[in-house]
């Protein structure tokens, strides 16, 4: 993030020459930063966010109320540049310093972290929800959209300032003042539950902790996996702890929780931990159970207010897909055509488990592990030798190359250039080949390995800042967006090797993917251009796209290419189970959906949110669920604002993603995959958020996307 030039002397964030104190910034002109620089990551204390945070709400409470007193003004005329641009200076300072506390948070927790951003969060929020209630910018926004100037606003002005209304509205601004109090208290109280429930979450998987000294328990667990086991032993505490003798420490990180659940023959702990991932957070000290009850009733309470029947629908208003029916009936079309596929799957996998020696009924802990079996005898694709195919820096070469042939935009390491918070985060620039001396058109940090207790689980993208053009300066006409990208990659071994399995390479292809919008789109202004500028259900379609071109890496060793047998065996490996794996998908996208629209959180029943979820398992899933689970209580993406009720924005962008696929494998020349390469830039990249998705969508693909390539990718027939 940049800082506030105003703030005391004794803190030293780095910011640039030609800065200027917000004071300055009350003229509706171009009175931005010349230039900008990032934070001192490694250097920047707790701290001293409290004390530069309350600088950054100073200076934006001087701002918006002469900001208020210039548009109460008779005399005032309304233009885009007094009202939009104004607004998005006063706001923008404020917003990057609260996203770099929040960010910091989500990759080096700690305490101090967390007691900073609990104390600054209520002052934080309502100098935000103050500029988005305000009625004198509300007034103004209005009477511009129907000035003599809105006639000139370009495409991305016009849809803006729609939008601007439109999320004032839903941000309270039209209810009258004691309802307006309400829905503000409440807004507030979920952000502190949203935070709540990932702290809850987070401290849950860190306290699960299960030392294992018999080595035979862990029969059927790569070299590599006892490494990591081992290596979670030492930073534990216990000393001595190797690969080959042990002691080996298990732990609920997503790398040893999959690595158990799909390679173990030890089916007692294979359930052991399967029964302990899905209570986690479910009890004291870390209980998610009554915040996530809270969090729907809020969220049923605030659509209420707006005039919503449910939370679902108040979601619905800024998406792409029309209606929650429409969800709905989507969902329910992809499963009635998974679940008999499904139902033939699960048969042969039962069967095979039969045969090599499990004589019960196949339950939740046994189905990857089995999965992966038939899948090594069928397609002769051993985990292990894949891995040799992957190592890190190689597939971030034919990353790189790839975003070359399809973009042309070339990516450089520049680390050392700026501070990072990590000694394992890298810096890169990415140059546009396209253009004449190929100039910067974006920068970002890859936080590429866990760092369990520290760092949150997942892959995601942050913005550090988004491009925009009143926010640009004299070397550049727009300010180039700078953003992160954190994945939860395995550490490297001890020989200082980083192999990926495959599915850490279909990670790391989404998260660069998340990254490719932020950084090629043509908007103007930071609303659109941000990561979340888009229609939210398509937010992920070019993650889910750029995941489509994994294939062809170089070997550990020699350099060899993936043989095409191997490469065949492992296309048809990855489809394997797809039906059955997709449904998981489809549940988790229909209960997020029920739980916002037909459950009722005030309810006197008996029904809980567990009765929904166990219902709906019912539907989804051919091997019964296991009756204690209470995944929901780690579904920490439900509690966000995007995703609540919009889960199903997974399933619909890998839709859009797979359509698009379709329309590079169409193509029989290498000209013509590099025009359409450039189109989907020129496109989905450049003029999502400009333009309505499904608009851009038909730009790109000269119809609405088919459905069924969906089914057909994930190879359900």
């Amino acid at each position: 993030m940049w800082f506030l030039q105003r703030r005391p002397a004794c803190i030293n964030f780095a910011f640039a020459p030609g800065s200027y104190s917000s004071r300055m910034r009350t003229i509706p002109s171009r009175g931005c930063a010349e230039d900008y620089a990032l934070p001192s990551f490694a250097s920047m204390k707790p701290s001293d966010f409290a004390v530069a945070l309350r600088a950054a709400i100073d200076d934006a409470t001087f701002d918006l109320n002469s900001f208020e007193d210039d548009l109460a003004d008779p005399a005032a005329e309304f233009s885009w540049s007094s009202v939009m641009d104004r607004l998005e200076i006063i706001n923008d300072p404020l917003d990057r310093l609260w996203r770099a506390l929040l960010h910091l948070s989500e990759v080096m927790n700690s305490p101090e972290l967390r007691a900073v951003e609990a104390e600054m969060q209520t002052e934080v929020l309502a100098i935000q929800h103050r500029s988005t209630q305000s009625h004198a910018i509300f007034h103004a926004m209005a009477k511009l959209r129907t000035s003599d100037e809105s006639a000139t606003f370009s495409p991305e002005q016009t849809r803006l300032l729609h939008r601007a209304i439109e999320n004032a509205i839903l941000s309270g601004i039209a209810l009258v003042e004691n309802d307006r109090d309400r829905f503000n208290t409440r807004q507030l109280r979920l952000s502190t539950l949203y935070s709540t429930y990932s702290n809850n979450l987070l401290d849950a998987q860190n306290d699960f902790s299960l030392v294992v000294h018999d080595k035979i328990e862990l029969d059927g667990l790569s070299a590599h996996h006892l490494a990591l086991f081992a290596q979670k032993a030492a930073a534990d505490g216990l000393d001595g702890a190797s690969a080959a003798s042990g002691p080996w420490t298990l732990s609920l990180e997503g790398q040893i929780y999959s690595a158990i659940q799909k390679y173990c023959a030890n089916r007692s702990l294979r359930e052991t931990m399967y029964r302990a991932r899905v209570s986690a957070a479910s009890s004291a000290p870390h209980d998610n159970m009554a915040i996530l009850q809270e969090i729907l009733q809020l969220r049923q309470e605030q659509a209420r207010l707006l005039g919503f029947r449910s939370f679902a629908e108040l979601s619905m208003a800024t998406k792409m897909a029309p209606s929650v029916a429409a969800v709905d009936e989507m969902l329910e079309s992809l499963r009635h055509k998974s679940m008999v596929v499904s139902a033939g799957e699960v048969e042969t996998l039962q069967a095979y488990a039969t045969a090599h020696g499990q004589s019960e009924m196949l339950r939740p802990w046994d189905v990857e592990y089995w999965s992966e079996c038939l899948r090594k005898d069928t397609f002769h694709v051993d985990a292990e030798e894949i891995k040799t195919y992957f190592p890190l820096n190689r597939v971030l070469d034919g990353l790189f190359a790839l975003i070359v042939r399809l973009f042309g935009v070339r990516i450089e390491a520049a680390d050392g250039d700026v501070e990072t918070w990590h000694p394992d985060v890298r810096f890169f620039r990415m140059r546009d080949m396209d253009q004449s001396g190929e100039p910067v058109v974006a920068s970002f940090f890859l936080d590429l390995f866990a760092r369990p207790g520290q760092k949150q689980s997942g892959l995601w993208i942050e913005a550090l800042a988004s491009r925009s053009k009143v926010l640009g300066g004299e070397k550049y006409p727009f300010r180039i967006p700078v953003f992160s990208l954190m994945v939860n990659l395995p550490p490297p071994a001890d020989d200082g090797h980083c192999l990926l399995s495959f599915e850490n390479v279909d990670r790391l292809c989404i998260v660069f993917g998340y990254g490719l919008r932020t950084a090629l789109t043509t908007a103007d202004c930071t609303a659109v251009s941000r990561p979340i500028g888009v229609e939210w259900d398509c937010v992920d379609m070019p993650a889910e796209f750029l995941r489509l071109f994994r294939f062809d890496r170089g070997h550990v060793d020699t350099g060899e290419c993936l043989p095409d047998s191997l490469l065949d065996n492992l296309l048809a490996a990855e489809r394997f189970m797809g039906a059955t794996n997709f449904l998981s998908s489809l549940h988790i996208a229909a209960t997020d959906m029920a739980l916002h629209h037909r459950y009722d959180p005030f309810s006197t029943t008996e029904e809980s949110i567990f009765d929904l979820q166990k219902e709906l398992a019912e539907r989804f899933y051919v091997v019964e669920r296991h009756a204690d689970d209470r995944s929901l209580c780690q579904m920490d993406a439900i509690v966000t604002d995007g995703y609540g009720a919009g889960l199903y924005s997974y399933v619909w962008s890998e839709m859009l993603a797979s359509d698009a696929y379709a329309a590079f494998k169409g193509t029989t020349t290498p000209e013509e995959w590099k025009a359409c390469g450039r189109k989907f830039r020129d496109t989905i990249l450049g003029l999502a958020g400009i333009f309505d998705a499904n608009q851009v969508y038909e730009m790109f693909r000269g119809r609405k996307p088919c459905p069924d390539i969906l089914l057909q990718m994930r190879g359900i027939e």
